[in-house]
């Protein structure tokens, strides 16, 4: 009886285990559905460049923010606040991944930096897309190549950045004996435009000491659809909401404008959208 009763103690293993393979599987799926939400989708569509985004996901790349007397950004719980036109969405737009498969790569625009194969994505495809419409131009894009060239050895990341000033004395008020106030300012740069606005705004690295350039589009919710088309009309965020921003005729001058915004923050932004501009104009 012994070898039988070790052949079922074998069969019940197998089973557990199979069963916990296919549980982990089915629970990767949901998760995978649950969260696909805060992918950023970006669709061609008959005259724009359809981009879909997160409205709720407040600790993503793409944020829900109130903007202020002074011009900040005050992030909001979205699903509890009537969204109106003093809110926007704060988006930490990308043009790159390493992942050929991701949500928005563009497999045929491919490129390195520093030995590690790259490929266009996110504002890279939103580009390939107006350029397939008509949306812009070779023309246009071959202006935003040259000025690249022209804007690489005078970039915000190398000129500017984060200064720490001691304050006068007269201005310290009422602090512990021997403290001096210390004010740390760090430079934002703006574009306004009548489509939404481009924010470039100096982070610490993560990886390295100092720190870098980031750029942020920033869409008022006057300007984001619904998935009919329509304006989303003001009001709290449902949970999992998406919205829509469009690229077409009439806003082609903001993506230029985005284009051109990393071509003046970093040398290494410039130089990697220099290689993407050239890979979209030679396909």
């Amino acid at each position: 009886m012994q070898p039988a009763t070790v052949n079922c103690s074998r069969r019940g293993i197998l089973a557990l285990l199979l069963a916990c393979f296919i549980a982990a599987v089915f629970s990767r799926a949901l998760f995978a559905a649950d969260t696909e939400y805060k992918n950023v989708r970006v669709e061609a569509a008959t005259n724009a460049v359809r981009v879909r985004v997160p409205l709720t996901d407040v600790t993503g790349k793409v944020r829900p923010k109130q903007r202020v007397a002074d011009g900040e950004g005050e992030p909001i719980a979205p699903t509890k606040t009537k969204l109106g036109a003093q809110h926007y969405l704060e988006w930490q737009i990308g043009y790159d991944t390493r992942d050929a498969n991701a949500p928005t790569a563009v497999k045929e625009i491919r490129f390195e930096r520093r030995g590690e194969v790259k490929y266009g994505a996110e504002l890279t495809k939103i580009v390939v897309e107006a350029l397939r419409l008509g949306l812009v131009s070779t023309n246009e894009l071959r202006r935003e190549l040259e000025r690249l060239g022209k804007l690489s050895e005078a970039t915000l990341e190398e000129r500017e950045g984060v200064r720490v000033e001691k304050s006068p004395a007269a201005s310290d008020g009422k602090l512990p004996d021997g403290f001096t106030r210390w004010t740390q300012k760090t430079p934002r740069f703006v574009r306004e435009t009548a489509h939404g606005w481009i924010e470039i705004q100096f982070k610490p690295r993560q990886r390295a000491v100092g720190n870098q350039a980031m750029i942020y589009v920033c869409l008022p919710m006057t300007g984001v659809r619904a998935a009919d088309g329509s304006p989303r009309p003001p009001g709290p965020a449902r949970t999992k909401e998406t919205v829509f921003y469009d690229f077409d005729r009439a806003n082609a001058g903001f993506l230029l404008d985005i284009v051109r915004a990393f071509g003046i923050a970093s040398r290494q932004h410039n130089e990697d959208m220099g290689k993407i501009l050239g890979r979209i104009l030679g396909q």
